[in-house]
């Protein structure tokens, strides 16, 4: 494969997943390939392409005689995300405090600044999530987990953080005021820091299940049948 069809598939793929990401495609949208052909002048294989390593990712399903459709969302899928992050997530942060060395601390500092400086809602609606935001909280989250050395673990890590950024967005209009994210993660930040794994893992815990519990109070009529995620406890200390 030549450079510039590699190029090609890589452009296609990443402004896809940035759509799915947004909700820009909906869940469970049909993408009808001809009209992605046309839009990037590119062959029907290189979008094929495109959408099968999308598929890899876990964004987009393929069918058989219906062709390709962005992944839907669902509270079953949410409870089984977050219960993987927060596994994962444990894990690769209990690594990092470990492992972590000063370049370590200074690079969480940053991102931790950085965070909290940047404005979480967009300008023209306080229910749609800041792309700025969105970049600094992956960025933060990234940190957290940067002196982990295992990087098995951190692909794993990365994947299931990015499958999650649909449901984040989601949350967004069913987010109380009274949760207060940024203090959240200042706090995550603090622990890890001090070197307080425990607290830092607890504390990792209580922050992904909130979003999911806030999609999952909002729904109109939530599975009796799932098995919900452990509840956050109303202190975590």
């Amino acid at each position: 494969m030549s450079k510039q069809k590699q190029n090609y598939g890589a452009t296609i793929r990443n402004t896809l997943r940035d759509r799915i990401l947004r909700c820009q495609l909906q869940p469970g949208e049909r993408i009808v390939i001809n009209d992605l052909c046309t839009e990037f002048e590119v062959s029907l294989g290189a979008v094929r392409e495109a959408l099968f390593g999308l598929e890899g990712e876990g964004l987009v399903d393929a069918h058989a005689k219906r062709g390709f459709q962005v992944v839907g969302v669902s509270l079953a899928d949410m409870y089984d995300l977050t219960q993987a992050r927060i596994e994962i997530e444990c894990t690769c942060l209990r690594h990092s405090i470990s492992g972590g060395d000063l370049n370590w601390e200074s690079q969480l500092v940053a991102a931790a600044y950085k965070l909290s400086a940047t404005p979480r809602e967009e300008q023209e609606s306080i229910h749609e999530m800041s792309e700025a935001w969105s970049v600094a909280h992956a960025s933060f989250h990234s940190a957290l987990v940067g002196g982990c050395r295992n990087r098995t673990l951190l692909a794993i890590r990365e994947s299931l953080f990015v499958r999650a950024e649909r449901y984040r967005r989601l949350s967004m209009p069913v987010d109380p005021a009274q949760r207060n994210v940024a203090s959240e993660h200042d706090d995550l930040a603090r622990a890890a820091l001090d070197r307080d794994t425990d607290r830092a893992c607890r504390l990792m815990e209580a922050h992904l299940s909130r979003t999911a519990m806030l999609i999952s109070d909002a729904a109109s009529e939530p599975d009796q049948n799932e098995e919900p995620i452990r509840r956050v406890p109303a202190d975590v200390t």
